[in-house]
């Protein structure tokens, strides 16, 4: 492991769970290693991030997902909520 940078063949794309808002998300990683959500940071109705693990190349590995809706964020409802910030969970 020198630091350099050699192509590979990206994995498949696994399926995660719909968020609380029912976002759809998917990420790559190797077809012995399901990626599971370790946490989730932000869900909101448009936007989600957080935090995975799952397999890539043979090793388990921890990432950072994002997921942005654009439709959602520009449909009309969500547009109306905007000037009101949602309590965020502790």
């Amino acid at each position: 492991r020198d630091g350099g940078v050699e192509p590979f063949d990206a994995p498949a794309r696994q399926t995660l769970p719909r968020t609380g808002w029912r976002i759809a998300r998917t990420l790559r990683s190797d077809a012995g290693t399901p990626a599971t959500v370790s946490q989730t940071l932000e869900d909101t109705p448009f936007y989600v991030r957080s935090v995975l693990s799952s397999g890539l190349l043979g090793e388990t590995v921890v990432s950072m997902h994002e997921t942005l809706n654009v439709p959602r964020l520009t449909s009309t409802a969500v547009q109306l909520m905007l000037p009101w910030r949602m309590p965020r969970a502790r």
